[in-house]
């Protein structure tokens, strides 16, 4: 794995498994990943990844291609680009990151619009869903009891599915 103050553009499998999500909406060849803090005197928590200026930040997490590694990685990586996927549509990821330690990850899937989520649970939303779609409901179950998968609410398999596609209706947007 490449040092800690190393820093790459985005690996071919790592474009193609954001593009399973995301489409064009992303310019991908000008995505970097760090693997330092993006703050200063390495103030950035280990277990954290951030994306607050269209690029991504990992300590510990820090994987040289996120397309071939485990599922919870994976579920880290499509949730920081979803930042990225923001900021690209105009959220100030910037100053919404700041008040992101005091916002909860957690959502009800209610029939709202993935616009009417705080940018957490939008990030949460599509990285859930991600994990869903493509490694099915044990795979998602796993995850969420680690903790990572934050949805709250009837958990049933045949509800989930269209539950997130009518929240994700029409996404990404291109």
């Amino acid at each position: 794995m490449d040092g800690e103050g190393s820093q790459r553009l985005l690996q071919p499998g790592e474009i193609r498994l954001a593009r399973s999500v995301f489409g064009n909406s992303i310019e991908y060849h000008k995505v970097w990943v760090h693997h330092e803090s993006y703050f200063p005197f390495g103030l950035q928590p280990q277990s954290a990844g951030m994306a607050p200026d269209g690029e991504l930040y990992f300590r510990e997490w820090y994987r040289n291609d996120f397309s071939r590694e485990s599922h919870p990685f994976q579920h880290i990586f499509i949730h920081e680009l979803s930042h990225i996927w923001q900021r690209n549509r105009g959220m100030n990821v910037r100053v919404n990151g700041l008040v992101s330690g005091l916002v909860s990850y957690r959502y009800h899937l209610n029939g709202r619009p993935l616009r009417r989520y705080s940018m957490e649970q939008q990030a949460q939303i599509i990285a859930d869903y991600f994990i869903l779609k493509t490694y099915g409901y044990a795979s998602w179950m796993a995850l969420r009891a680690r903790g990572d998968v934050t949805l709250d609410g009837d958990l049933r398999e045949s509800r989930m599915l269209p539950e997130y596609q009518k929240t994700l209706q029409g996404f990404p947007w291109c």
